[in-house]
C-alpha cells in the first residue's frame, strides 16, 4: 500500500505547479507510516526514524539516533508534517484498493477455467499441485500464489499501473500473466474470461493494456 501511496502522491505532483514540499527520504517514511495504520498494525514512529537514520549515516562518526535527542524531536515533526501532507493530497481517503486485495479470489476463479482443470484445482492430485505450484493448505500459499503477489507488489511500484487502472484489472491482468508464464492456458475467449473471472467489473480495454504493460516488465 505504502508503493500506492507514493505513486497517487508523485502524480499529483507532477499535474500541479506547486513546490514538492517532501523529498525521497521523508516520503517513503510518510508513506510507510501511513501504510501502518490503515492496516490497523500501526507503528510508533521511532520505530521507522530511528533504522531510516541508522542507514542513512552508518559511519561511526554519526553520533546515534535517540528518541531524547533534539534531532529526532525535529524528525519526528517532520514526519508527522509530512503525514498530513499526505493525506490531504489523498483526499483523506486511505483505504484505496489494491491489486492484492483482490488476487486471491480471481486466482481461485481462474483456476477452476484452466485447461486440465475444467472441475476446478481442488480436484489435481498432489503431485500436480506440486507441479504447477499450488498447495493444499491454500492456492496463495503456492509458487502460483507467491508468483501473483509478487507480480502485483511490482506493479504497485508502477506509477502507471497504481495511476492509470483500476486495481481490478491490474489484479486480473497478473494472474493471467503468471498463468501463461507457468504453462496453463484459459480455455475461454479472454473477453468472455475477464468478464466471468472479473464478476463483469474489469473493463477489457484497461485488462489489454496492463496485460501488454506486464508483459514488458
Amino acid at each position: 500500500m505504502s508503493y500506492v501511496y507514493m505513486n497517487k502522491y508523485l502524480r499529483f505532483h507532477r499535474t500541479s505547479n506547486a513546490p514538492d514540499p517532501l523529498d525521497s527520504y521523508t516520503l517513503a517514511l510518510s508513506t510507510l507510516s501511513l501504510t501502518t495504520k490503515s492496516t490497523s498494525s500501526p507503528r510508533r514512529l521511532s520505530s521507522l526514524l530511528l533504522p531510516a537514520y541508522a542507514l542513512l549515516h552508518p559511519s561511526n562518526s554519526t553520533p546515534q539516533l535517540t528518541t531524547l535527542s533534539p534531532t529526532y524531536t525535529i524528525l519526528r515533526s517532520t514526519l508527522v508534517q509530512a503525514e498530513l501532507i499526505l493525506i490531504r493530497v489523498l483526499g483523506f481517503e486511505l483505504d484505496l484498493p489494491s491489486p492484492l486485495r483482490y488476487l486471491a479470489r480471481y486466482l481461485a476463479r481462474a483456476m477452476e477455467d484452466v485447461e486440465k482443470c475444467g472441475e476446478g484445482f481442488d480436484e489435481w492430485d498432489h503431485e500436480a499441485k506440486e507441479e504447477y505450484g499450488v498447495l493444499v493448505g491454500g492456492i496463495m500459499d503456492g509458487r502460483l500464489g507467491r508468483g501473483c503477489r509478487g507480480r502485483a507488489l511490482d506493479a504497485c511500484k508502477s506509477y502507471d499501473l497504481s495511476n492509470l487502472f483500476p486495481a481490478r484489472a491490474v489484479a486480473l491482468g497478473v494472474v493471467l500473466v503468471v498463468l501463461g508464464e507457468r504453462g496453463l492456458r484459459i480455455e475461454r475467449d479472454v473477453k468472455d474470461w475477464v468478464l466471468d473471472v472479473g464478476s463483469g467489473k474489469v473493463d477489457v480495454e484497461d485488462f489489454e493494456e496492463v496485460i501488454e504493460i506486464l508483459r514488458k516488465t
